[in-house]
């Protein structure tokens, strides 16, 4: 039974009595993580086999979530899908402790979660929520049961509360908060989707299973005897908080707020007899009578005007006294009108004398009263036009009372339109009977019952205001902005423009269309691939995170620890940039610091003198391979050693911080000042090393996630910026960095229209923060109205170029594990498409084992990966064909040469029709803006072949960027294609245009190109159909020992490019003369000049010789 107390909880005094409530539509709010919370994740890391989550920034977790069974399938962008039996996900805190084991929860706390209902029933007792053993969120009987059980009081009692379950395949949100009383008795309060549900009051408190004081179950029951009924569906985000017992619905994260709490919603797929059913998703609190005819059918109440029409009245009543004075309400409809109305027809009414109806050819809203001492009548109405007969409408209607005197304030919006607003010094007289009565489709007036409106009505909604009115208070419609754009002056493309809330929507779009990526974050997109390798401490205890006291003799590999090794097996798969994890979040570090004694220098390997990130950078230079440096600013070893989250102020300090037998000393070394706290100068001396030590870095990898810190610290990013910026210019600093955004999740899916110019708060030097409400993965992020909407509420005040970096493991986990089966290579050709091909870079993670080296299953995987792409991207049937534009020839789209292409006006959508020698298949299309020199603008185009003398469209799709790969349904034989933008932002000029056709067998990597600039024509490298540009080389992987032919007397213009390739001292690459003996130049530079600096990776100029046969 449900034992109820006389008191009131405070959660349930924040609104109206009986508050059964819910807001309507709503999105959940996004937040960092508050530092009190023990969980709070979203679900952006990673699931590590049934280990441990791992979070990501704007996380947190102190303790270990995992995976119950090991099935549980974490999904990009949804959460964590649970298909019921004993699979479900389990929090155990470190530092929550409920109460004694086996005794009774004592310590207040909180949990929420978010989550969508699979479809179909649950099964009995299947768990949202369990905590300690006997406390549940669960379906039971077609209702979500909450409360606990106990023993306290001499006999198992249950303290519960049950709502109707809400509805399948929807997004809901239930939080509750167990607030611990110093007499033993405990206070529920309880939330789902923004309304407060009844609370529950115990005299005693739940009862806790032995072992089980910290434990968390979502999705199942933390009970060892209630394993089994786990429920069916997906949860997105959780929260667990210890409390102090302060009440009230501020303390939930996740509840939606929208200005008021819903009494009645329906979008009528009920059942209407003499009283309306409501249906799952309804809110009834009350009943809704029928009056006249009124029907429902397909989610519309019909009615005939007359007598029709659907009444409510709340139960109980908050509106039951004969003036409507101090409690502010909202009513809101969606209708579809007929063309013919009756005079005075209603579409809502409240109490008799508060209405929206037709009258006198005009649509005409007010209300009617008496000043407070009951004498006179006061009319106030407004007018607007007649809404258009057989469209749908959205009528939105708020009462406000005024604070300070009698009257108040009727709100109305009309299809997005705020109408004119009604002040009265006057109270809203009810008429005799009808206190409190909401009607829809007529009056509720007893002297006006037969006002019926002709039409239909859609959504519907009543609902009392919280407190004043605000916008959110509507949930039918939101306002249409009426905006005066003014001429922009002096607009230059750039990588920040600054946005303010006056900013007109076009003038956001067009600063959207000037944003620019730096060349570095150019050069790095069209990179495209880059490797992750995570080692460590980690490693050897088999875990992914540590806590800072691992043992370094640990770390001692059973074979040859070799990052050349590592290098060499990544270069020849194809990668780009490698990135080390030099430190964790445990804080061990893989170079011998000078700063601390937990690094590589206390392990056993190489009797401490060995030194991996020196042998990493080597031979990264060695094999062409550009450098990347991760450091996680978390540290544990550094919080128990008192430094990392000690409460320091920042001051002033001096980088490098010299200490006792520097070998720096006396050195003219590079100096810098900055302010700083205790850890933030150790972590800086630490980078400074980590820059100075190692040659060119590309890119610096700052992770968000706190680790297993329990401190927190705030991180002077200023200061790591400003320190990478002065001593490594060109790297690009990721994730925790202004140059490179992480993807929002750790799957290696990017979205389906990733964009580059994106809204963000900047507040300084320091950090930036992405404006996306909806979590980390949200599918909207760059649209048009998401960025229009985050700069016109004032969350953003800057659009920058910030590109996706989309990490991803090979296997389980980020370290290596006894159990990892790597991903297939078909299976990472998938992610490339959606990564890769959707504007974005993938980072695959390929972790060393316990010997030191690569698994060799890894190394057969991302082998047979690059084979993939080679069959899927070598076969380029549009390069150097014949392309026509608008009528005129047109070759900068089809001759492999990404920095240039066709510039089109803003709305000129001219196809580019593509006519190949003959007819080929074509499995996918590649298509690419030029970035660098135009953004990224477009949003929508298509694809057709000419198949059977018709144009046949083969494939639509969204945005482009740096690059988007299209693979088509199936195969598709044609000889003229023709690639239209369909949709674009402003002007845009597309740079590259692939028609690629599926090898059936590797074709490897070429071991000869032949290039000649002067010809018109870019062809494949061979002799008969040569390179014409350098820029070719830009996407190209050479063999290794590969010969490079310029054309004799040729002068080819110089890019700002990497070349892709190595050689050995047996085998180098060769760079050669063909076709005459007259020197060819780059740039007007002989080749010895051009080509000197690759002489550390195997490369020779030479003159003439014999061609290789290509593999």
């Amino acid at each position: 039974m449900a034992v109820t107390k006389s008191k009131t909880s405070k959660l349930l005094a924040t609104a109206a009595a009986g508050s059964l409530l819910a807001a309507a539509f709503y999105s959940i709010p996004t937040a960092m993580a508050a530092d009190g919370d023990d969980l709070n994740v979203r679900f952006g890391g990673s699931l590590v086999s049934n280990t441990s989550y791992t979070t990501t920034e704007g996380e947190q977790m102190r303790g270990v979530l995992r995976r119950v069974v090991g099935t549980e399938d974490q999904v990009p962008g949804q959460g964590v899908v649970l298909d019921g039996g004993s699979e479900g996900l389990r929090f155990d805190a470190a530092n929550l402790s409920l109460g004694s084991s086996g005794g009774l929860i004592t310590q207040s706390f909180l949990a929420e979660a978010v989550f969508v209902p699979a479809s179909g029933t649950q099964t009995s007792m299947a768990p949202i929520i369990s905590a300690g053993g006997n406390f549940t969120v669960r379906y039971e009987g077609g209702e979500l049961n909450y409360g606990f059980d106990t023993n306290a009081t001499g006999s198992w009692t249950k303290f519960r509360q049950s709502v109707p379950a809400p509805a399948p395949a929807q997004e809901h949100v239930f939080s509750v908060h167990y607030i611990a009383q110093a007499d033993g008795s405990v206070d529920l309060e309880a939330m789902l989707d923004g309304r407060i549900l009844p609370p529950v009051e115990a005299p005693a408190s739940a009862r806790l299973s032995s072992g089980l004081e910290s434990s968390f179950g979502f999705g199942n029951d933390v009970h060892p005897a209630a394993t089994t009924r786990g429920f069916r569906g997906t949860i997105s985000a959780l929260r667990v908080a210890g409390t102090d017992g302060a009440s009230g619905p501020g303390v939930f994260e996740y509840q939606p707020a929208t200005g008021a709490t819903t009494h009645f919603q329906t979008s009528w797929d009920g059942t209407l007899g003499e009283r309306y059913s409501p249906t799952a998703g309804d809110i009834s609190e009350g009943t809704a009578v029928r009056r006249g005819n009124a029907t429902v059918s397909g989610g519309t109440l019909a009615l005939g005007g007359g007598a029709d029409a659907v009444v409510y009245t709340g139960d109980p009543n908050p509106l039951a006294s004969t003036w409507i004075g101090d409690q502010g309400f909202v009513v809101e409809t969606t209708f579809t009108p007929a063309s013919q109305q009756a005079p005075l027809g209603t579409i809502l009414s409240v109490g008799g004398n508060f209405f929206v109806r037709y009258q006198d050819g005009l649509l005409r809203y007010g209300y009617s009263g008496t000043p407070v001492d009951g004498t006179g009548w006061t009319d106030v109405n407004g007018t607007a036009g007649i809404p258009a007969a057989g469209r749908e409408h959205v009528l939105s209607v708020a009462w406000e009372p005024d604070p300070e005197a009698p009257g108040g304030r009727m709100i109305v919006w009309l299809d997005g339109v705020e109408l004119p607003a009604l002040d009265g010094d006057v109270y809203v007289r009810q008429s005799g009977g009808a206190e409190g009565q909401v009607g829809f489709g007529n009056d509720v007036n007893p002297g006006g019952l037969q006002r019926g409106f002709v039409g239909s009505l859609g959504a519907s909604r009543f609902a009392l205001l919280d407190d004043g009115f605000v916008d959110t208070a509507f949930t039918l419609q939101t306002l249409i902005p009426v905006e005066v754009c003014e001429p922009l002056e002096d607009l230059e493309p750039a990588n920040y423009q600054s946005v303010s809330t006056s900013d007109c929507s076009a003038n956001i779009i067009k600063k959207a269309s000037m944003v620019r990526p730096t060349a570095k974050q150019a050069n790095w997109q069209e990179e495209g691939l880059t490797a992750f390798i995570h080692f460590g401490v980690n490693t050897f205890y088999n875990q992914e995170w540590g806590h800072g006291t691992e043992d370094p003799a640990r770390v001692d590999p059973t074979g040859d620890l070799d990052p050349e090794e590592w290098i060499r097996q990544l270069r020849d798969a194809g990668y780009r940039t490698a990135i080390l994890t030099l430190k964790h979040h445990d804080g061990f570090m893989l170079w011998p610091t000078r700063y601390s004694d937990y690094s590589i220098a206390s392990s056993p390997w190489k009797d401490g003198q060995g030194d991996i990130a020196k042998e990493f950078a080597d031979a990264a230079r060695k094999y062409g391979m550009k450098v990347g440096f991760y450091l996680s600013p978390a540290d544990s070893h550094a919080e128990i050693q008192g430094i990392y989250g000690n409460g320091s102020p920042r001051s002033e300090r001096t980088i490098p911080t010299l200490v006792e037998g520097d070998d720096r000393a006396g050195l003219d070394l590079p100096r810098f000042t900055y302010e700083a706290t205790d850890y933030g100068s150790f972590f800086l001396n630490t980078l400074y090393e980590v820059l100075t030590q190692y040659g060119e870095v590309s890119e610096v990898w700052f992770d968000g996630a706190a680790g297993n810190t329990g401190a927190t610290e705030v991180f002077d990013y200023d200061a790591y910026y400003d320190l990478i910026a002065n001593l490594q210019p060109g790297a690009n600093i990721a994730v925790g960095g202004r140059d490179v955004r992480w993807i929002g999740n750790e799957h290696g899916e990017a979205r389906v229209n990733e964009w580059s110019p994106l809204p963000i708060v900047d507040n300084g030097p320091g950090k930036i923060g992405a404006v996306q409400p909806g979590g980390p993965f949200n599918q909207n992020f760059g649209s048009d109205q998401q960025v229009i909407d985050a700069v016109r509420s004032g969350s953003a005040n800057s659009l920058h170029w910030w590109p996706a970096e989309a990490d991803m493991k090979i296997t389980g986990g980020w370290f290596a594990h006894p159990w990892d089966v790597p991903k297939t290579p078909q299976q990472l050709l998938g992610h490339y498409e959606r990564t890769v091909g959707r504007n974005s870079v993938m980072l695959l993670n390929v972790p060393p084992t316990t010997s030191g080296q690569f698994a060799p299953s890894s190394v057969d995987s991302i082998d047979g990966f690059a084979a993939e792409r080679r069959k899927a991207f070598t076969l380029d049937h549009a390069l150097g064909a014949d392309t026509r534009i608008g009528g005129e020839s047109e070759d900068t789209v089809t001759n492999g040469n990404t920095r240039d292409g066709h510039a089109f006006e803003a709305g000129e959508f001219t196809p580019i029709e593509i006519t190949l020698s003959a007819p080929e298949t074509v499995a996918r299309v590649g298509i690419s803006e030029d970035i660098l020199d135009a953004g990224q603008t477009v949003k929508k185009f298509k694809v057709e072949a000419l198949v059977y003398d018709e144009w046949t469209e083969v494939a639509s799709s969204g945005v482009i960027g740096a690059q988007r790969i299209v693979v088509l349904n199936e195969p598709v034989t044609a000889q003229t294609w023709r690639i239209t933008v369909t949709d674009a932002r402003d002007g845009y000029t597309i740079s590259d245009v692939k028609l690629w056709g599926q090898l059936e067998a590797d074709p490897g990597k070429p071991t000869d190109i032949f290039v000649d600039c002067s010809t018109t024509k870019a062809g494949d490298g061979t002799s008969e159909r040569p390179f014409n540009s350098l820029e070719q080389f830009r996407k190209t992987e050479l063999a290794t020992g590969a010969n490079l032919h310029f054309r004799a007397g040729v002068d080819c213009a110089d890019a700002d490019l990497t070349f892709w390739g190595y050689g050995t001292a047996d085998d180098p690459v060769n760079v050669l003369v063909w076709g005459g003996s007259d020197a060819p130049t780059v740039g007007g530079r002989p080749l010895t000049e051009r080509f000197a600096n690759y002489s550390d990776q195997g490369w020779e100029v030479r003159g003439a010789a014999a061609p290789k046969k290509n593999r």
